[in-house]
């Protein structure tokens, strides 16, 4: 990780600055550039806008990570749940991404537990659609084993949910395995957390292989027969063509699998993948807690760093007005 990033993700955990920025939210282009700023409600309406305007999708997650206190927790699962009904009352499809230490993974696991049940009762109640989904993310690597056991969990009862791997880990080809004779669906990512050579595939290069390996056999027929559906989560072009070959190449058609990328970067292309009949979709965070997700996009794109700049000018006027 090079030094610039590893300065926005401390910025990102200072909490002053974050409890400073918090107050911001609404009238700061940094925060409006990445997340829908308010409720569930909000966000739904972004998602219309998306959907209306470039016939994209959109995965709502509820802004909040890494949490132990039990009343944030509490509002995270249902914000998470309204979400689901709002995108179904909108006519829209539903999919709503949850991590799992917002929901309860640091206070215990069964809570967790329970919080996803609720959460994906919510979506399923929204209709059968395949690609309805809760799909939980993956965060580092200390939940690795929890949230695969989470995610069996739901699976086991009939609940429409999906996972989140990450393709720089070494054991991820083993995570997907089982998961390719399964109807569930897997979001495929690079991974946000490095660790060292003993964990991870080291440099650019190694990612992509990796990635492209595991893509390999998300789009093999084994996985198609199976009902898998996979979502592959990236701005790197180089794999998203290669992606998109391997799977069209492969017999898999246009809303077999998806291309699911963050909302407010690089829109134009997503467009233009919609135009070009890709299936797209914009992960979407909503909630008044923007300042660490904000400040990472940061870190991964900086020439963000002018919209920083920006919100820090902002902090510094308004305090002294």
């Amino acid at each position: 990780m090079g030094y610039w990033q590893s300065s926005m993700i401390a910025l990102a955990r200072n909490r002053k600055v974050g409890t400073a920025m918090h107050h911001l939210a609404g009238g700061t282009a940094l925060a409006r550039r990445f997340v829908a700023i308010g409720d569930a409600a909000a966000a739904v309406v972004e998602a219309r806008r998306l959907q209306a305007r470039m016939g994209i999708g959109a995965t709502l997650c509820a802004l909040g990570e890494y949490v132990t206190d039990a009343a944030a927790v509490e509002r995270t699962v249902e914000v998470s749940a309204e979400a689901a009904r709002r995108l179904h009352a909108a006519g829209l499809e539903v999919r709503v991404s949850a991590d799992p230490t917002a929901i309860g993974l640091l206070i215990s696991e069964a809570i967790c537990h329970r919080n996803a049940e609720r959460i994906a009762e919510a979506v399923a109640g929204a209709g059968a659609d395949p690609w309805t989904r809760l799909i939980l993310d993956m965060e580092d690597l200390s939940t690795v084993e929890p949230t695969l056991r989470l995610h069996a969990g739901l699976l086991a009862r009939g609940l429409p949910v999906g996972l989140t791997l990450q393709a720089r880990l070494l054991r991820c080809e083993a995570d997907l395995r089982p998961l390719l004779s399964r109807r569930t669906a897997v979001r495929l990512v690079k991974g946000a957390f490095p660790l060292g050579s003993a964990q991870d595939h080291q440099g650019r290069a190694d990612i992509r292989r990796a990635y492209l390996g595991l893509a390999r056999s998300m789009l093999s027929p084994e996985a198609h027969d199976a009902g898998l559906l996979p979502i592959f989560a990236t701005h790197d072009e180089l794999l998203v063509d290669a992606v998109t070959r391997m799977a069209l190449g492969g017999g898999w058609r246009d809303g077999e699998f998806e291309l699911e990328m963050l909302y407010g970067v690089r829109p134009a292309w997503q467009q233009q993948l919609r135009a070009a009949g890709r299936s797209v979709r914009a992960y979407l965070p909503f909630g008044m807690e923007w300042w660490p997700y904000a400040i990472r996009r940061v870190g991964e794109h900086p020439r963000n760093s002018l919209l920083l700049a920006r919100a820090l000018l902002e902090r510094g006027y308004r305090s002294t007005t």
